[in-house]
């Protein structure tokens, strides 16, 4: 291979190189986005899990209290009328025993939609906030990782890259020595 055309070769290999490392660091920097778009996205579905759990508390615990309220207000209406007398002496299945029954299941699935809230308020929504905290930890090391990766990869190629140099600066002085040592060898 003549010089010009070494040298030309060389060209290309140095280019070939440079447009590699170009893609690599732009790979690099779209996974760093990605991790960064994956970490919002997660963040912001606990945060919609949080603010629908706090809702549905909410929704619950007004439930509870309404029916409650129900329940208590036609309580006191049989309490006060003179059905007592009767009830005492209706059979089990009698439409008064019936009704108060109903009314007292009213008031346990009343007690139960507050124990729901609870659950909600007091246990879901606080270990939704432990994993969100959890995650942003994560993300954070990954994150930290992942740069420190990349900045090794990057040290290793510009490394690479160095040798390759002075490879090819090695590989074009080989053709001017070896003729300085042929007209050294002829000229004594």
């Amino acid at each position: 291979m003549t010089s010009p055309a070494k040298f030309k070769k060389d060209k290309e290999i140095i280019a070939e190189y440079d447009t590699q490392v170009k893609e690599i660091r732009a790979q690099l920097t779209e996974q760093m986005k990605c991790l960064d778009q994956q970490c919002e996205l997660r963040v912001q579905l606990l945060q919609d899990l949080q603010d629908f759990f706090r809702k549905k508390a909410e929704i619950e615990m007004d439930y509870s209290r309404n029916l409650e309220k129900l329940a208590e207000r036609f309580l006191a209406k049989t309490r006060s009328t003179k059905d007592q007398q009767f009830k005492k002496d209706q059979n089990v299945l009698s439409p008064v025993n019936c009704w108060n029954l109903l009314l007292n299941q009213v008031k346990r699935e009343s007690r139960d939609h507050t124990t729901l809230s609870d659950i909600y308020l007091n246990n879901i929504i606080p270990r939704f906030v432990q994993v969100s905290e959890d995650s942003g930890r994560l993300f954070k090391k990954s994150k930290e990782v992942g740069q420190q990766l990349q900045d090794d990869l990057m040290k290793v190629l510009n490394e690479l890259y160095s040798v390759n140099q002075m490879g090819l600066l090695s590989q074009n002085k080989i053709p001017s020595q070896l003729c300085r040592l042929v007209l050294a060898s002829f000229g004594a």
